[in-house]
């Protein structure tokens, strides 16, 4: 669920049907066989915790639309939803599963604040921890191997999007690890309220130590946060739609993959063990060179710097929501453990 307090229901049913019924054709889907649309249920979805997330049925012949829209409690300081539209329209024109058309709505008038609409992708969504996942913990090792090859993939299609030539550099952050290290610094800064989380100080000092020279390094179109938890699969695991893209920026495809590597890091270090069936960090280099002909560089760095946003965006929900000390985090402790170890030159 969205983390802190939500909108009113029944308010947005309101306001969404009154949209859809002024604003037909700019329906994702259309309407089905010149049928009207008409709005029958409006339902916040159960995952997403930085955006509000609506379920929207149009009828039994219509496949319905989600709404993505700004939370009362921001996650981040700016929630411009227009390059979340740009990013997902161009992955889809390259094959990335990306649902599309998505479109930004900033008329004020419908439910009181921007929007973000696109069509529904019905199918399986691995929950937030993937070990404790009811439909991973279901699957054999042949179907959790083809779910975690899936998501590899998924990150090779979109490194291979075209930014440039959808003009995504005017609407993405980028492109250099510099730029990077400035946005989360200031990111840091805003979700700390005058008093950062001090291993998010300590760490990021390290990352901005040890920078590694990225000058002549291919940028890439980076979806930002890749994990099994925002694909949307099949029956036989085959990805359907890619979602949230919150995080999408310009730069090394390493971020990708650190993020990912990352991830994997805490859960292993938090609960002493990974998914049974999912790629080893080896054969995910491996399949990632195979798809895109890259040899990923500097990923100790990268894992770090990865840690730095998961702890710097989790630490941000822990302020709203106010559930827990800081000092408290776990990741805290994790992140500075895996800096130590870290090797940022290879």
């Amino acid at each position: 669920m969205v983390t802190g307090d939500r909108r009113n229901d029944d308010e947005l049913a309101e306001g969404v049907a009154r949209w859809v019924a002024a604003r037909p054709g700019l329906v994702p889907g259309g309407a089905p066989d010149g049928r009207a649309l008409r709005v029958e249920s409006v339902a916040h979805a159960a995952g997403g915790m930085a955006n509000e997330t609506l379920l929207v049925e149009l009828g039994p012949h219509h496949p319905g639309i989600v709404l993505r829209l700004p939370p009362l409690e921001p996650t981040f300081p700016d929630y411009d939803l227009a390059p979340q539209a740009a990013v997902q329209n161009a992955a889809a024109a390259h094959g990335v599963a990306a649902p599309a058309p998505a479109l930004a709505v900033d008329d004020l008038q419908w439910i009181g604040c921007p929007f973000l609409v696109m069509p529904r992708v019905r199918g399986d969504i691995p929950g937030p921890a993937p070990l404790f996942d009811p439909y991973v913990g279901g699957l054999g090792p042949d179907a959790r191997a083809r779910l975690h090859g899936a998501l590899l993939d998924t990150v090779a299609a979109v490194h291979a999007v075209p930014w440039e030539r959808h003009g995504l550099a005017e609407v993405l952050p980028g492109t250099r690890l510099a730029d990077a290290l400035d946005r989360w610094d200031a990111y840091v800064a805003w979700a700390g309220e005058g008093e950062p989380l001090p291993a998010l100080v300590e760490a990021l000092a390290w990352c901005r130590r040890t920078c590694p020279d990225d000058a002549g390094a291919d940028a890439v179109l980076l979806w930002g946060d890749v994990r099994p938890g925002n694909l949307v699969l099949d029956a036989e695991q085959r990805v359907v739609a890619v979602l949230d893209w919150d995080l999408a920026a310009i730069g090394p495809a390493e971020m990708d993959l650190g993020w990912l590597f990352g991830l994997d890091f805490m859960m292993d270090s938090l609960f002493g063990e990974s998914v049974p069936g999912f790629l080893t960090t080896a054969e995910s280099i491996r399949r990632y060179e195979v798809a895109t002909g890259r040899v990923p560089r500097h990923l100790d760095w990268h894992e770090v710097f990865a840690l730095v946003r998961a702890l710097a965006v989790n630490d941000r929900h822990q302020r709203i929501t106010r559930s827990r000390r800081r000092a408290e985090n776990p990741m805290g402790p994790l992140l500075l453990g895996r800096m130590a170890t870290a090797r940022p030159g290879e």
